[in-house]
């Protein structure tokens, strides 16, 4: 048996015969890129997953907030007990810590130069520090 020959040439067919596809448009309301700043949406997910619903997120929210500005008028009081005229210039003369169990913790010093420790939790400090190292390690091991 003799092979038969094929007398024409095959051309390959190229990407420009075949371009990729039109991108397909979104459904009307699609919001392509986030309106929130980078990682606050992922955060929000997980707070749905967490919550299991986004109304429970929503209302975990609702709580935080409500927490935050019911202890504004604590802070006030307490800034004006330890020689502030506000709230933030306490906070701006104020330095971030963190307890051993992770609750959140101030060392602010005070006008006269000494230092006291306090947290939204607990505002009855009493006890003030020659210096911020002092009163390091003077911060509870947990909170009350």
């Amino acid at each position: 048996m003799t092979r038969k020959q094929t007398s024409g040439r095959m051309v390959r067919k190229t990407a420009g015969d075949h371009p990729p596809p039109a991108p397909k448009p979104h459904p009307p309301g699609t919001v392509q890129r986030s309106p929130l700043p980078e990682g606050v949406e992922l955060q929000a997910q997980q707070l749905i997953h967490e919550t299991g619903s986004p109304s429970a997120a929503k209302s975990a929210v609702d709580v935080a907030a409500q927490r935050e500005h019911a202890a504004d008028f604590q802070e006030d009081h307490f800034a004006l007990r330890w020689g502030f005229a506000s709230r933030a210039q306490m906070r701006a003369a104020s330095k971030p810590l963190s307890a051993s169990d992770g609750s959140a913790w101030w060392a602010t010093e005070l006008p006269t130069g000494r230092w006291v420790i306090w947290s939204k939790e607990q505002m009855a400090a009493t006890e003030t520090f020659a210096s911020l190292e002092a009163a390091r390690k003077n911060m509870p091991k947990s909170q009350p």
